[in-house]
């Protein structure tokens, strides 16, 4: 004859906890690699963004005297080239609710900042990442 005890069931309700426990931890390792990768796409495009805008130097003095620390950026080129690649790389790979927060030049230097809002599988999260990506043109001679 059997005997029932006050623990009948226990594994039971420990196995269900511990499935809940791996979900919820699976869940917020997939959001988090997911947060992490967007930053990583959103990184890249900064980083192009950039190098794009360096190649707006100022070809009459570079044609004159070659390279040289009288090579300067256009600062103007060097926005445009930098939003230009910006617009055809959201035509090839779209990142929604991409914005250019800011796009700055100078004789010297090109800074791209970018934010888009994190998107995540399971938890839903109001938040933006938001990267900055510079370079500055030297002469190394």
């Amino acid at each position: 004859m059997k005997r029932e005890t006050a623990e009948d069931g226990s594994v039971l309700l420990l196995g269900i906890g511990l499935i809940g426990v791996l979900l919820v931890a699976i869940s917020v390792v997939t959001d988090a690699s997911m947060a992490f990768h967007q930053r990583s796409v959103l990184q890249a495009r900064a980083d192009a963004a950039v190098l794009a805008g360096s190649q707006g130097i100022d070809l009459a003095t570079y044609y004159l005297r070659g390279a040289t620390t009288a090579t300067t950026l256009v600062p103007s080129n060097a926005q445009s080239l930098a939003l230009r690649q910006i617009e055809q790389a959201q035509i090839d790979d779209t990142i929604d609710g991409l914005e250019v927060v800011a796009l700055t030049a100078s004789p010297i230097t090109v800074t791209a900042v970018l934010q888009a809002p994190i998107r995540t599988a399971f938890w839903p999260i109001e938040a933006t990442i938001t990267v900055e990506s510079s370079g500055r043109l030297d002469y190394v001679g």
